[in-house]
Parts: structure tokens; sequence; C-alpha cells
């Protein structure tokens, strides 16, 4: 019954929600209006309808779902690992701090390192393919990964690491148990950050060098001026950002309800 209560309190009114609508509604009109009666060059705003008509050909012409796959296995690779390492290495951190004291000030400074600056080593390093658009979604997000899961971690009550030291836990008892369920709602924090930064940085990777994917596609659209497939790609991958969010707040749910249970 409380769980009821308390879904029915998150639930969006629905004025809100036509408040909402009604807006994206007004939005469309005004650009459809502004474009088909000359008020805006086409060149500079795409009218709804055409960027419709576009999405139509792209899919029947098949250049848009094959580019969009390597955008989104790029992205699913990078982010992986960059999750994987970061959380790992921070978990490492926060075990063995003299290891932090060490390596910390080393991770902080290549954060520092402005990504757009070092992508054309990258692509001397591994080509322009798969690999340097992976290391580029890696370096964007496995920084705030890592240093988050360290925060978490540190924040982890003094009260129940006195108990697993009483009860003789070994060191990976307290990380598992006690370490890594302090940590989670700042790790979630750090993927929920970085699922948006991925998609932000594959694209990036491919406007700079690449021979497919939708970075590619933007870049072949603004040689030609081709606008309607401008805001079609930017819309596709805002579309595939959110939806990205939406599933690690999906994971967040799941594995802090399992872990809680455990």
């Amino acid at each position: 019954m409380e769980q009821k209560k308390e879904r029915h309190k998150r639930r969006q009114p629905a004025w809100v929600t036509a408040s909402q609508a009604a807006i994206v509604l007004a939005i469309l009109a005004s650009a459809q209006i502004a474009v088909s009666q000359g008020y805006i060059n086409s060149i500079f705003l795409a009218s709804p309808t055409q960027i419709v008509q576009d999405f139509v050909y792209a899919m029947g012409s098949n250049e848009l779902w094959p580019n969009l796959l390597v955008s989104l296995e790029e992205v699913a690779v990078g982010y992986g690992l960059s999750a994987v390492v970061g959380i790992a290495i921070g978990v490492l951190f926060v075990t063995f701090p003299k290891v932090e004291a060490v390596f910390s000030p080393f991770f902080a400074a290549v954060m520092a390192v402005p990504k757009t600056a070092i992508m054309p080593l990258l692509v001397v390093w591994f080509g322009i393919g798969f690999e340097s658009k992976v290391v580029m979604v890696l370096l964007f997000c496995m920084f705030t990964v890592l240093f988050n899961t360290v925060s978490g971690a540190k924040q982890a009550r003094a009260e129940h690491l006195k108990v697993a030291r009483v009860f003789r836990a070994t060191r990976a008892q307290t990380v598992f148990k006690v370490l890594i369920p302090s940590a989670l709602p700042s790790i979630f924090t750090g993927l929920r950050v970085t699922a948006a930064t991925a998609v932000t940085g594959v694209i990036f990777a491919e406007m700079t060098a690449a021979k497919k994917g939708a970075g590619f596609l933007l870049n072949e659209a603004q040689a030609v001026l081709n606008t309607p497939r401008l805001f079609l790609v930017v819309i596709i991958v805002t579309i595939v950002s959110v939806l990205f969010v939406g599933l690690v707040n999906l994971s967040e749910h799941l594995v802090c309800h399992n872990w809680r249970n455990v």
C-alpha cells in the first residue's frame, strides 16, 4: 500500500504533461510555418516535415541505421569499459590508501587534459576506426566513475566498518558487503552523468576522423548544407542519450533493490 502511495506521489500531474506537449507542438508548428512561409531560410532551419521526409529517405536508402549501429556499438563498448575500469580502480584506491596516494595525482592530471587536444594522437595511435572511438569514450567517462566511486566508498559509516572488523571480515567481504553498497548511490550518479557524455565523446570522435557513424553523417550533411539531415541526426542522438540515461536509472533501481535484499 505504501509503495502504491509513493508511486502515486511521483506521478506527474496531468496538467504538467499537457503543458509540455503543448510547448513541443507550438515549437514544431512555429518551425514549420517559419520555413514553409519563407520567414527563415531552409539552410538555417529545417521544418518538421522536411526532417520526417529525410528520415524516410535515409531509412529507405539504408544510410541511417548502419551508421547509427556503429555509433551505438562504440558507445556500448567504451562505456562498459569505463564503468568496469573506473569502479575497479576506485575500489582499489579505497582498499589500499597508499596506492591512491601515489597514483591519484596522475589520474587527476590525465582527467584534466582536454579530450579535444588528444584526439589527433588517438587517431595516430589507433587509427580512424573502432578502437580510437572506444578509447575516447573511455577517457570521457572513466574518471568521473572512478572519483565518484572513491567519494562514495569513503562515506561508508564507521560503525559498519567497525562491525566488519569485529566479525573479522576479510578484505573482500568488507569491500563487497560494506564499501561498495555504501558507494552505490555515488557510483550510479557517475554512471548517469557519463551515460550522455559517452554519446558526446563518440560523436566528437567520429566528426574528427571516421568513415562511418552518426558523427560521420553530421560531417557529410554539413559539407553539403543538408540541414534536415543535421537536425535529424541531432534529434536521434538526443533520443539515444535520453534512453541511455533511462537505462542507467533502471539498472540503478534493480541493482540497489537486489543488493538491499542480499
